[in-house]
C-alpha cells in the first residue's frame, strides 16, 4: 500500500513526470510564448516538413538530371562551360543548406527560414522555367 501510495504522491503533486505537463521546456511558439503540446507541433508541423522536402527534392534531382544538357544545347554554352556551371550549382547547392542551418538557429527560426527558402527556390525555379520558355522563341532555338 505504500508504494502505491508513491507511485500516487509522485503523479498527482508538483513533481509531476516532464511528459504530463502541457509546455515544453524551453521551447516557444511562432509567436514566442511557451509551446503547448496540445497545440503546437504534431503531424501537422510534420506533413509540412515532409511535404515541403518531397517537393524540393524532386526539383532538385529533376534539374540536376538535366541541367548540362540545357546549358549546352539550350543556352548554347560550350560542354566544359556548362560542366563547370553544373558542378558550380552543385556546389553551392551542398554547401548552402549550412548557411541555412546558422540564419535559422541564430536569427530567423526553423519555420520561418523553411518557409524563405522554400519562396526562394520557387522563383528561382519560376527563373529557370521563364528562362526555358524564353529561348525556345529565339531565332536559334
Amino acid at each position: 500500500m505504500a508504494s502505491n501510495m508513491a507511485v500516487r504522491g509522485s503523479l498527482e503533486g508538483p513533481q509531476s513526470p516532464v511528459l504530463l505537463e502541457d509546455t515544453v521546456a524551453g521551447a516557444v511558439d511562432r509567436r514566442g510564448l511557451p509551446a503547448k503540446r496540445s497545440t503546437s507541433g504534431g503531424w501537422r508541423s510534420a506533413y509540412f516538413i515532409i511535404g515541403t522536402e518531397v517537393v524540393e527534392r524532386s526539383a532538385y534531382f529533376g534539374i540536376e538530371a538535366n541541367l548540362g544538357n540545357y546549358l549546352s544545347r539550350r543556352l548554347g554554352q560550350s560542354t566544359v562551360m556548362a560542366a563547370k556551371n553544373v558542378n558550380t550549382w552543385y556546389g553551392i547547392a551542398t554547401l548552402l543548406p549550412l548557411v541555412g542551418a546558422l540564419v535559422a538557429d541564430s536569427y530567423i527560426g526553423r519555420f520561418c527560414s523553411i518557409i524563405l527558402a522554400s519562396l526562394l527556390y520557387i522563383v528561382g525555379l519560376g527563373m529557370l522555367t521563364i528562362s526555358a520558355v524564353f529561348s525556345s522563341y529565339s531565332p536559334s532555338g
